[in-house]
Order: C-alpha cells, then sequence, then structure tokens
C-alpha cells in the first residue's frame, strides 16, 4: 500500500512570483508544468480520479510505496515582502494551527527580504509544533530559466515530509537554518542568506540527512500539537547608533515604543563622552521601555558585562544584552514578549536573557 507524505504549502508572496515586477496569482499552474517540482504521470496514473486530485506530487524517479504530495494554499492577496507586516506573520501562524493535523509539514514560500523577521516571528509565536515549519523563496523568479526557486522549494518540501525538525527554519541555497538564526546577507547572490552565530541545521548535499544533536527537541520530548501565541506588541522598533544620534532622535523614538532593539557598535559600546544621550535611554529605561542592546556587526555577541566603558553605562542603567541574538530575532522575541501582559517587567526582561527556541547563547546562565 502507498504511504503518503503530505506537505501544505502556504504561498504568501516573493520574489519567486514575480513577473512584471509584480507577484503573479495563480501559481499552481505554472508548478504543475515544472517536471522538477510535479509529476504529471504518476498524477495522471493514481490521484486525478481520486480525493487527493488537488495535491502535487514530487518526482522520485523510484519504483516506492512512499511519495511526497503537496497542495498549494494561495493567499488571496500576494505581497512583496517589504509590504508584510505583523498581521501577515500573525495570519501564517493561524494557518499552520488550523490545518496542523492535515498535514506531515508545512513551507512557506515567502519573500525573501523580510524572511529573517518572519521565520524570527513565527519561532516565537508556534510555542509549540511537533513538525516542520521551512520558509523559502528565490532570489531569481520562477519564470525565469535560472530561478533558483525550484530548487529551493523542492529541497523544502522533501524536507518537510521526511526529516523531523520540530521547529520553524529557512532553506535556501543547500541550507537549512534555524529560523531565528539567519539574515539575509546580499541581494545578488544565490546563497542570498547565511545563519552568522550558529550552524546551519541542514545542507544538502546527495542525500538530506540532519545531525539529532543539532535539534532543541528530541522526538520524545515535543507533543504532537500546535500551540499559538495570537498576538505581539506593535510597538517595538530597531534604532541604530550612528555618529549623529541625538537625545531628540532617542526621545522621539523611546516615548513612543514599549521596547527598543537599540544596534550598537562593537560589543555593545555606546558613546559616553555625549551624556544627554545616555540620559535620554536611562530615562525610557526607568518608564519600563524594555531596550535590548544588538550589535551592528554580523557576527558578535553582546554579553551582559560590559568589556568597554562604552558599554558600561548600558549595563548599568538596565539596558538588557541579547548575547548572540540577530537584531530580526531580537526585534521578534521583543515583540512576543511584550505581549506576555500577565508577566512583570522584571519577568519580562528575564525571558529576554533566557534561551526559549534556540535564539541565544547565554553562557552567563
Amino acid at each position: 500500500m502507498t504511504m503518503h507524505f503530505k506537505v501544505m504549502s502556504i504561498i504568501v508572496g516573493g520574489t519567486y512570483l514575480i513577473k512584471l515586477l509584480v507577484p503573479q496569482k495563480n501559481i499552481e499552474q505554472v508548478i504543475r508544468k515544472l517536471p522538477q517540482l510535479h509529476d504529471i504521470e504518476y498524477w495522471t496514473n493514481h490521484l486525478s480520479r481520486t480525493d487527493m486530485k488537488e495535491y502535487l506530487i514530487i518526482p522520485d524517479g523510484k519504483d516506492t510505496e512512499l511519495k511526497v504530495l503537496y497542495k498549494i494554499f494561495e493567499y488571496d492577496e500576494l505581497k512583496d515582502s517589504s509590504d508584510f507586516t505583523i498581521d501577515d506573520w500573525l495570519k501564517m501562524g493561524r494557518d499552520i494551527k488550523k490545518y496542523y493535523h492535515d498535514y506531515d509539514g508545512f513551507v512557506v514560500l515567502h519573500g525573501t527580504d523580510t524572511t529573517a523577521y518572519g521565520a524570527s516571528v513565527l519561532s516565537f509565536i508556534l510555542e509549540s509544533i511537533g513538525k516542520n515549519v521551512i520558509l523559502t523563496g528565490a532570489q531569481v523568479p520562477i519564470f525565469q530559466p535560472r530561478s533558483d526557486g525550484n530548487n529551493n522549494f523542492l529541497c523544502a518540501v522533501l524536507i518537510a515530509a521526511t526529516q523531523y525538525i520540530p521547529e520553524v527554519t529557512v532553506f535556501f541555497g543547500s541550507k537549512l537554518f534555524r529560523g531565528n538564526r539567519v539574515k539575509k546577507i546580499s541581494n545578488t547572490r544565490i546563497y542570498a542568506f547565511d545563519s552568522p552565530n550558529f550552524p546551519p541545521l541542514l545542507e544538502a548535499k546527495t542525500t538530506l540527512d540532519i545531525d539529532p544533536k543539532m535539534l532543541i527537541h528530541t522526538p520524545s520530548s515535543v507533543p504532537d500539537e500546535c500551540r499559538l501565541h495570537d498576538r505581539l506588541s506593535r510597538k517595538v522598533y530597531v534604532l541604530k547608533v550612528v555618529p549623529t544620534i541625538t537625545p531628540e532622535v532617542i526621545r522621539a523614538v523611546f516615548s513612543e515604543m514599549e521596547g527598543v532593539v537599540l544596534e550598537t557598535y562593537g560589543n555593545g559600546n555606546m558613546p559616553i563622552k555625549r551624556k544627554e544621550v545616555y540620559k535620554e535611554i536611562e530615562r525610557a529605561v526607568k518608564n519600563n521601555v524594555l531596550v535590548v542592546n544588538v550589535t551592528q556587526c554580523i557576527n558578535g555577541t553582546v554579553l551582559g558585562k560590559a568589556i568597554y566603558e562604552t558599554g558600561l553605562l548600558l549595563v548599568e542603567c538596565g539596558v538588557v544584552p541579547s548575547f548572540d541574538m540577530t537584531s530580526e530575532a531580537a526585534f521578534a522575541k521583543l515583540s512576543y514578549v511584550l505581549s506576555k501582559t500577565e508577566l512583570s517587567y522584571t519577568e519580562k526582561v528575564e525571558l529576554m536573557k533566557t534561551n526559549i527556541r534556540g535564539e541565544l547563547h547565554n553562557p552567563l546562565q
């Protein structure tokens, strides 16, 4: 008897779908014509007259009883990822929860510009999952001969169906990354993403295998359920420290926000000679604005103790170290933690410093 692995593929927008500058609708009709992504012969002979006729099937070239099927769910409004908001990621989370027990895994075809944000947000709001949730996309649209999208999508579907990785991840190029560890590092290279402070979970070679030691959870430790935290704070901002930063800029941003990700120099340093800038940050923290200190460097960490005098004042006034979180992960986590209204300010600070989804390494704990 043939065993089917079923994957839900959520199409939300991005470069993969771009034709004439905008995302194109009805992408399923294009994919069904691509032999790399759909075995039309098997579908015609075995699925077309059954209740699984809406599925596509991955060609495997083997006479095997294990088949990977996937169904495409295309959103009514397809967006360039630069237009994505918190509402879009909450909708994705709700859809994954709604269909959780109908599929063996989930693939989200996402625009690359905000993939690091989207993967980080989903990693936090999906508080418990026992199945794969993989984001992928393309640097070159599927309508162009040199598109990288076909292989990205193919590998993502295969991994979602056949590997046990119960967390939110990103597949791009040839690597699978933890979702809250990635950054987009290039807008021209096919290998657009990297995970600067954590190794990839998997590299696609002749096989698609993962080292179980890379996983946060073991199969026995994760219940097969989907628990969704269905809200996020919308008053979170990322502010980059630059030489021309002024107290007026600090005041304007901090007065409107519940939380701020402060991108500082090096190991978490601020200009200490300009006391008026520091005083604005100190005032905001005293007013329970949760401020997280993230390095501007691609690779590196901000510890809970200052290495230089220029970072000491931030530690002393209660700014929270990010350790080795990316800015995108810190933004997502802060939005998530601040929406936990049952927690006190002190508890929120401690949660920001605690590794809860593999997003950081805190050597002080």
